[in-house]
């Protein structure tokens, strides 16, 4: 996968990886069908852009940089919901740290389209062991994501 997207953000360190742990083991495939356009935001400012289609239990979840490659994935007629996060936000969503609700009563998320949609990401997370795997990674990559910290972006 080829990404444009600045190097200084830790979704761009975690959603990749989380794209990867799907490709390798099926039984995490989500069944939720959808298609989340997740902009990372980065001191109140967009950062960076991130496709996440799932298409049911029995199609490979993409999670892409790339508008096209998302689009071009899609089968069928399928629903999006466009999810606005801070970066720190998100980490905390994937660990599991912030629940989806208390972000969105909070505005750390906002949330356009289906809300009971957007809501079954978390459960996407929780499969996937979201909060176990992603801290596994936090430990593994401490010094990129260190990095991430002290950019001004």
């Amino acid at each position: 996968m080829a990404s444009q997207q600045p190097p200084q953000l830790v979704s761009n360190l975690l959603l990749p990886e989380l794209e990867r742990q799907l490709k390798e083991d099926q039984n995490l495939w989500p069944n939720v069908k959808g298609l989340f356009i997740v902009t990372v935001t980065k001191k109140k400012k967009a950062a960076a852009t991130w496709y996440l289609l799932l298409q049911g239990k029995d199609v490979m979840p993409l999670i892409t940089a790339s508008e096209e490659d998302a689009r071009a994935g899609v089968k069928g007629k399928i629903r999006t919901v466009k999810v606005q996060v801070d970066d720190a936000d998100l980490l905390n969503f994937i660990t599991g740290g912030m629940t989806g609700v208390k972000a969105y009563m909070t505005g750390k998320i906002k949330v356009k389209g289906d809300l009971l949609l957007a809501q079954r990401l978390e459960e996407v997370f929780e499969k996937l062991g979201g909060r176990e795997r992603a801290i596994e990674f936090i430990k593994n990559n401490e010094q990129a994501l260190a990095m991430t910290n002290k950019s001004k972006l």
